[in-house]
């Protein structure tokens, strides 16, 4: 798979940080994409594995570096993060020489070394790895798969760490394992989440990614309800608003703009953990054994829920623009550029009519931009809308010849 990251990192000259919370492929990235002379990897106990360089100890550590950083090596060190700062700062003394590659799964960190007093500032170029895009990851299944399971799939293994996990079943008995059956799966990486950045998973967090994944996105709501269980002691939007910028910044959740207002849509960023609390919060996934029988029907609601949040990324990306929500009326995105709408998309993931499609344009008709409509199959048309299906979303991102 070839990530646009790629390419930033081989554009990118001098030393980087490269970093993202866990499991978002920065590891593989690195060794199996990136040209490099020797790679470090700093275990939890601060134990070293070193390939094409030979490292015993962290007293080894500056030393050995510095001397291949001399004679131009490229070297990475992953989970920086775990090194004494005082090491990251003895190794600034080799700059600019060679090329250092630091990769860390604690954005905490980040914004300790970027902050004006760090001794590291000025010396790395940060470079933040999250889900793959909708172009990338499209791209890529798409020569695996029918276009309509290409398009279900990407909605999901976006997040890399489910793409080795993935064993050719249908995707709503995917979501099913990894949101119902084996859900120890999406905990786990969640606690390792939290563990990196040194923050503990609790009472508050988990009830605010539990109520965000269940589907309220407005703060003042969310506050609200937390204060009725007593978990707030207050019910204003001021008291979680730096529990939601914490979440941010762990990349766990994501604040979409609503158009034309100044508020924002919060969602969990990773469609399966997503999909998990919604599973939780309806039927106790993890009180109780589910068939797949049962909440097929859901299952398949929330994987259309997570395909449009998939192309209305994947619209903001190619025209490069940013996604927005509308709420009044209620349209599934509108692609602006320097705030203007480029593009105002409907996305009907099944089976649609001549009166979708007259809704749609009349709900449609006062906002400026291309009118998208898009679909598993095309049926109806209608003048003045362009109706794409998965077919034409494959040709779309597929590199011209």
């Amino acid at each position: 798979m070839v990530r646009k990251e790629v390419k930033e990192l081989h554009k990118t000259c001098g030393w980087i940080i490269v970093y993202g919370r866990r499991k978002v492929g920065k590891t593989f990235l690195l060794r199996n994409l990136t040209k490099w002379d020797a790679y470090i990897l700093v275990r939890r106990d601060l134990s070293i594995r070193s390939e094409g360089i030979e490292i015993e100890n962290l007293n080894d550590l500056v030393n050995k570096i510095g001397e291949k950083l001399k004679v131009d090596y490229t070297i990475v060190i992953d989970e920086f993060q775990r090194l004494p700062m005082h090491i990251l700062e003895d190794l600034t003394q080799f700059h600019p020489r060679g090329r250092l590659i630091l990769s860390g799964s604690a954005l905490g960190i980040i914004k300790k070394i970027f902050e004006p007093s760090s001794p590291l500032l000025g010396f790395f170029t940060p470079i933040r790895i999250s889900l793959i895009s909708p172009r990338d990851i499209l791209s890529t299944l798409s020569k695996k798969y029918d276009p309509v399971r290409a398009v279900e799939l990407s909605a999901y293994l976006r997040d890399p760490w489910l793409i080795p996990l993935y064993g050719g079943e249908e995707p709503n008995e995917f979501v099913y394992r990894y949101t119902c059956k084996y859900w120890q799966v999406v905990k786990a990486l969640l606690g390792e989440v939290f563990t990196e950045e040194e923050r503990t998973l609790t009472r508050t967090y988990e009830a605010i990614l539990s109520l965000i994944g269940s589907g309220k996105w407005q703060p003042k709501d969310i506050a609200n309800i937390l204060y009725t269980r007593g978990i707030l002691k207050e019910p204003s939007s001021s008291a979680i608003a730096g529990y939601l910028k914490n979440l941010m910044e762990m990349d766990l959740i994501e604040a979409t703009k609503i158009y034309g207002s100044k508020r924002k849509f919060y969602r969990i960023k990773s469609p399966i953990m997503e999909n998990f609390y919604y599973m939780e919060s309806r039927y106790e996934v993890t009180e109780r054994e589910t068939s797949f029988e049962e909440l097929e029907p859901t299952l398949n609601k929330l994987i259309n829920l997570e395909v449009e949040r998939l192309i209305a990324d994947l619209f903001a990306e190619i025209m490069g623009g940013r996604r927005e929500y509308m709420l009044r009326p209620e349209i599934d995105f509108v692609v602006t550029v320097r705030d203007k709408p480029k593009a105002v998309g409907e996305i009907k993931w099944g089976n649609y009519s001549k009166k979708d499609l007259r809704n749609f344009l009349n709900k449609t008709e006062t906002i400026p931009g291309e009118k998208l409509f898009i679909t598993k199959k095309k049926e109806e048309t209608l003048n003045g809308i362009k109706i794409l299906d998965a077919k034409d979303l494959a040709s779309i991102i597929s590199p011209k010849k």
